[in-house]
């Protein structure tokens, strides 16, 4: 693993004990993916909650292993280790994306939509993505599998300027396309640690749902979903209590999509 820039310890206002997410932060001015850099903490014993962040990516990902397109400095691309419990695990995009509206919404006020699964977008253009990874690990004592580990990755482009990026035109934007205030990086990861913290800490699984219903605009419409085996179209009437979306297509069946790509049906 490579050194990292520069290492920290966040502390809380008044000199308090940190809060567990963004404790530790491990900073690069450039590493191919802060997902690998992090899956390579997590299995070498890191605690949960250490963070990484850079600068760039040479081989930055979104799903389906999509690249992240970002300059240098443009934007914030951070990967948190987590060890969540059971009940918690299959929402951890649900807290990624709400994490990033309050952190947003603190930095400078900007109203902010999820287009189901993990777009965080201002009119259509998008404005961050979440990335949520787990693995399941034996029990070393029991042979028994149920000791998992997550990374969960968010890229929130900060000062990002579209154009100057053409395979981003018209689809992307930041907080600065979008306000006008410039924001520093770092006062953009603390505030996405407090808030990631925050959501995460109080994760009670109907209080998330209840919020991933208010915060996606996706529901309710006609969207066609293109998934990695199959392509549906239909009515989003709904998300269970795993944040799948429930999608009614015209036969009436009703389906339970966990991913794929969502577009307004023509």
């Amino acid at each position: 693993m490579q050194r990292p820039d520069w290492e920290r310890f966040r502390q809380a206002a008044g000199g308090g004990p940190a809060a567990a997410i963004g404790r530790h932060v491990y900073g690069y001015r450039s590493v191919a993916s802060t997902m690998d850099v992090a899956w390579e903490l997590a299995e070498a014993g890191a605690a949960h909650g250490t963070a990484v962040v850079a600068g760039t990516q040479t081989a930055g990902r979104g799903r389906f292993a999509r690249a992240w397109v970002s300059g240098d400095g443009e934007s914030l691309l951070a990967s948190v280790v987590l060890r969540p419990a059971a009940a918690i695990a299959p929402l951890l995009t649900v807290i990624g994306c709400l994490a990033v509206l309050d952190a947003v919404r603190e930095l400078c006020g900007l109203a902010c939509a999820v287009k189901w699964p993990n777009d965080v977008h201002v009119g259509g253009r998008k404005l961050a993505g979440v990335l949520a990874e787990g693995r399941t690990y034996a029990n070393g004592t029991t042979g028994t599998s149920g000791v998992g580990v997550a990374v969960l990755g968010i890229g929130l482009n900060v000062s990002l300027d579209p154009a100057q990026h053409p395979e981003l035109a018209g689809t992307a934007t930041s907080l600065l396309a979008e306000t006008g205030q410039a924001v520093g990086l770092r006062l953009a990861g603390d505030a996405l640690f407090r808030s990631l913290d925050a959501a995460y800490g109080s994760a009670e699984p109907s209080a998330l749902i209840a919020r991933w219903r208010e915060a996606l605009d996706t529901l309710g419409q006609r969207v066609t979903v293109r998934g990695r085996d199959a392509t549906l179209s239909g009515l989003a009437e709904d998300v269970d209590a795993a944040g799948r979306l429930l999608l009614r297509t015209d036969d009436g069946t009703l389906h339970a999509l966990s991913e794929g790509d969502v577009t307004l049906a023509g």
